[in-house]
């Protein structure tokens, strides 16, 4: 079932715009939009659906649970259109978020890790569902909220579309698999909140997901992935890619 057109996302206009503060693999800068608030922006690269992949990405981990700075499309002085990503205030510095990660929870820099385990565990499913291999201690976002942390996912730009259609998982040398080890280490594995968030996701339902397509500009999806996409969320290709997830977790071999 298809939503109305009226349901398209409004998008942003860009007042000022800002050249990126340090050179990144993706990242177009920054820019103070109309509602006078500060976005981190991406256009498509390499050919692939960038735009697309970050938009549809932090709608779906909103939708279970998983905190991401909110998504906005800006239209950019010269008329194109990309992917915003609204900043957070208080963000505390890389270097901070970092040491916090890689601190064990049991005397983690004396601030809380208050369900740290639980939520490293969700995003580590969230990235292997969809085939995010570039999860790293750079794209977590953090900010001390009286005396603890909370912690934030973004920068899906090597995910869903970057690689379509999807074969396997994320392999064992790619960064979500190397730093989700590394942290598992430092903070464990909650297979709870991991079959929680498999189950969060087996519960979108199509007409959920297709809304978080019609809510984007059209051209940052081709009709053709576009139709993909649905169709594997209807045909139980991703119900398998997600029985697949409970076994690698359960034997361990996706890990």
């Amino acid at each position: 079932m298809s939503l109305p057109q009226q349901f398209q996302l409004f998008c942003r206009k860009a007042i000022i715009e800002f050249p990126p503060k340090q050179q990144t693999a993706d990242s177009l800068g920054e820019v103070e939009a109309d509602d006078n608030c500060l976005y981190y922006i991406k256009g498509d690269a390499q050919g692939r659906s960038v735009r697309a992949s970050e938009w549809i990405c932090t709608q779906i981990a909103e939708a279970i649970g998983i905190a991401a700075p909110a998504p906005v499309a800006i239209e950019l002085q010269n008329g194109t259109t990309v992917f915003g990503s609204r900043r957070i205030a208080g963000v505390a510095d890389a270097a901070i978020t970092s040491a916090y990660l890689t601190s064990p929870s049991v005397s983690n820099a004396g601030i809380q890790a208050q369900g740290l385990k639980s939520l490293l565990s969700k995003i580590y499913v969230l990235d292997m569902f969809l085939n995010n291999g570039d999860r790293h201690l750079g794209n977590y976002l953090s900010v001390d909220d009286n005396g603890v942390r909370r912690l934030y996912a973004f920068d899906f730009s090597r995910a869903l579309f970057w690689e379509w259609p999807w074969v396997g998982y994320p392999a064992a040398n790619l960064h979500t698999r190397i730093w989700g080890s590394a942290l598992r280490r430092l903070h464990g594995f909650d297979i709870a909140a991991a079959n929680l968030t498999l189950a969060g996701l087996g519960a979108l339902a199509p007409a959920a997901v297709e809304g978080f397509i019609k809510q984007m500009p059209e051209d940052w999806i081709s009709v053709a992935q576009r139709s993909q996409f649905m169709t594997a969320w209807t045909d139980g290709t991703f119900h398998s890619r997600l029985d697949g997830l409970r076994k690698g977790f359960i034997d361990g071999s996706l890990l």
